[in-house]
């Protein structure tokens, strides 16, 4: 199958110094790999098949939504223009978000590099790898506006919008390769896994942010009436490449600039593949051999530096009443750092809460007025939208990737593992929680003042409250313990609902309090004797209680 996709472009391949025998088996091996295995997309166990169709699906109703916004703009420059910015910036993050194992793959160099295969035939077959996967995403992602070229003009400009769809995935498959290349020149094996969770976790927070903040935007700008102006920095603008080549065909202009705009969108996307395959190949393998030698030299205890050990251990002994409720408090402060499944999943619900605070600025075109605000009773939301950190952190510290080392729990002469589940609850919301309730507390008394002291008091105590309820109620797992395929998503929206609805709760009882004088500073002592108590009770739980 990959062979016939192929031959028509074996002059191509071999001009480019590829062995197109090798480069078919190669391909063939890697597709089949992939079929016995599911995307980082999808969970472990499941049919890889039914979860690319899943992925289309969800790709698919990501297009229609910035589809509709397309085509709601008249002139079509500037809406294939939004539309190819879009396609050519998912491509990049799905590239490096879902694909880093694929393209950083040391295993090709120790597997096929020691036989008679160059490596410019192994960089283009990864690329191709990858590239299968990006059409695919791509072509989902395009679906609705492709559809909507066809009925609106035909089945020409539809092959066309195809071919510039192909070019701009081929382009920006070029600048994530220069991306890696250079992290690569800079920073070890390690630092570069940790750069891509963040990016992971920078593209969670835009996705989010986009899908809340442009419908607003849009209802303040007139964004379907805008126009695009050339100037001499727009001939570096990929996505105008491709769009101004459909509009030379729709609106038949074929102008100097239109011309310029063509040449571009067809001679530097295949040019750009030649650069990948002839100069960046030979360094792009010898940078993986590197990284290779580099990750396993850092293999070794790195050892902390014993300043940060000794903060870690005299607040452990702060907050922590024992020996194994210290040690539980040091480990997971430790663990959570270390492991990028955690940061992943946790770190974007911090982006989250701004942008819910955001969500307000684009209510209405008088929403920045603080004077207002200031006089509102929003306060509450400031406060309580920091409960989604706290359900987050504590309902992803049972899982890891690495759950086969957990043993050593069960042979630790431990009565009381309830010790261990309160140690790490303090200490991930002492390292995660706290701060990011003082960042909101910061903002919320530049807006409301020095008087809301109290609510903040009272709220930070309120969701510390919940949140340990909620722990010790669900089935308690002990910290990285357990394997994260095996999360239950009909619990996890089960305590999501629950997680709602005590939100709600403890938001209008706050409310009912703070229309009493001196409501909130009489129940915040109650709260704190509370979450005393629900610590101490915390602390009892038994083994018999711990989900395995």
């Amino acid at each position: 199958m990959i062979k016939y996709i192929l031959l028509p472009f074996k002059g191509l391949i071999t001009l480019m110094g590829v062995d197109f025998h090798q480069l078919n088996i190669i391909l063939s091996a890697k597709l089949k790999m992939d079929n016995r295995r599911s995307l980082s997309l999808s969970q472990k166990g499941k049919n890889s098949s039914h979860q690319l169709l899943f992925q289309t699906f969800i790709y698919g109703f990501l297009g229609t939504l910035i589809g509709i916004l397309v085509m709601s703009i008249k002139d079509p420059m500037v809406s294939y223009t939004f539309f190819f910015a879009y396609i050519m910036i998912m491509i990049a993050m799905l590239m490096i978000s879902e694909f880093t194992n694929v393209l950083i793959d040391t295993r090709d160099n120790s597997i096929l590099m020691s036989r008679p295969i160059n490596s410019r035939t192994i960089v283009l077959a990864k690329i191709l790898h990858i590239a299968f996967y990006m059409l695919h995403m791509s072509f989902s992602l395009s679906l609705f506006v492709i559809v909507a070229t066809l009925i609106n003009h035909g089945f020409v400009a539809m092959l066309a919008l195809l071919i510039l769809i192909v070019l701009a995935a081929l382009f920006t498959l070029f600048l994530t390769n220069i991306f890696y290349l250079g992290l690569m020149n800079v920073v070890n094996g390690q630092k570069l896994k940790d750069i891509i969770v963040y990016f992971q976790v920078a593209m969670a927070i835009m996705f989010m942010g986009g899908y809340q903040l442009i419908p607003r935007m849009m209802g303040i700008y007139d964004i379907t009436n805008i126009q695009i102006p050339i100037h001499w920095w727009s001939y570096f603008v990929p996505p105008l490449w491709m769009s101004a080549s459909m509009d030379a065909y729709l609106s038949s202009v074929y102008n100097t600039s239109h011309l310029i705009f063509f040449l571009c969108a067809v001679s530097i996307p295949i040019l750009s593949l030649f650069f990948v395959v002839k100069v960046l190949a030979p360094k792009f393998n010898k940078a993986l051999a590197q990284l290779d030698v580099a990750s396993s030299k850092n293999k070794k205890v790195v050892k902390e530096k014993s300043k940060n050990k000794g903060f870690i251990s005299k607040l452990s002994r702060l907050c922590t009443k024992n020996r194994v409720e210290s040690t539980a408090f040091k480990m997971a402060w430790m663990m959570s750092g270390r492991e990028r499944k955690f940061k992943q999943t946790v770190y974007p619900s911090f982006g989250y809460i701004f942008i819910f605070i955001l969500i307000f600025a684009f209510k209405s075109e008088e929403a920045f007025d603080m004077e207002n605000l200031a006089h509102s009773n929003k306060y509450l939301w400031f406060i309580y939208t920091t409960i989604f950190i706290s359900f987050s952190i504590t309902q992803q510290l049972g899982y890891s990737d690495q759950d086969k080392s957990s043993w050593f729990y069960q042979i630790l002469p431990i009565e009381k593992p309830g010790e261990i589940l309160l140690g790490s609850f303090k200490s991930v919301m002492i390292k995660y929680f706290t701060p990011a309730f003082a960042v909101i507390s910061a903002i919320a008394l530049s807006i409301w003042g020095i008087q809301l002291i109290d609510d903040l008091i009272y709220g930070f105590l309120s969701i510390c409250l919940v949140s340990s309820l909620m722990q010790s109620w669900s089935d308690p797992i002990l910290p990285f313990s357990k394997e994260r395929v095996t999360q239950d998503a009909g619990g996890n929206f089960a305590k999501g609902m629950l997680l709602m609805i005590s939100t709600a709760a403890i938001g209008f009882l706050h409310y009912g309090l703070s229309l009493l004088p001196y409501g909130v500073i009489i129940a915040s002592p109650i709260v704190l004797l509370l979450l005393y108590f629900q610590l101490r009770r915390f602390r009892k739980i038994s083994w018999d209680k711990i989900v395995n």
